[in-house]
């Protein structure tokens, strides 16, 4: 995978046009979509903290050329409301199995890892895909990130 357009910089901010996105304290999770037609996946986030960050409401991800997609159960234990904080963004090996997704986590800069998001419910999405842009949401409506 390679990253198009923004970077890494922790397990939850995505740096964009030298601006941090928080997707963890500063967004919620709206939800994933899966686009057959073009093979594409987008996640969506509504932006929660004033001002909205580049005077943007949200933000997606968008996965080309995808390539593997894999969403775990969520821990019944947690409100729903966990189901929309991220608690982790990892590079992880597609090659290598383990049950703790943090053992499978990569730092080098090959372009041979999936993007792997933790939620605070402890759900697990996976996706592998040939690129993977941010692209910022603005208007009014946070509802707006649901559309391509």
């Amino acid at each position: 995978m390679r990253l198009g357009n923004f970077q890494i910089a922790s397990s939850l901010e995505l740096p964009f046009e030298g601006e941090l996105w928080d997707l963890h304290n500063g967004a919620n999770f709206l939800g994933l979509q899966l686009l057959p037609s073009d093979n594409t996946a987008v996640m969506n986030w509504s932006s929660t903290t004033p001002p909205r960050l580049l005077g943007r409401h949200g933000v997606k991800l968008l996965f080309e050329g995808v390539q593997f997609v894999q969403i775990s159960a969520r821990d019944t234990a947690w409100p729903l409301t966990e189901d929309t904080c991220l608690a982790d963004i990892l590079k992880v090996d597609p090659n290598l199995p383990h049950a703790d997704p943090r053992l499978r986590a990569i730092s080098d800069f090959s372009d041979h890892f999936r993007l792997l998001f933790c939620f605070q419910s402890r759900r697990i999405i996976e996706i592998g895909s040939a690129t993977v842009k941010l692209i910022p949401v603005s208007g009014k409506d946070p509802a707006e990130t649901h559309l391509l």
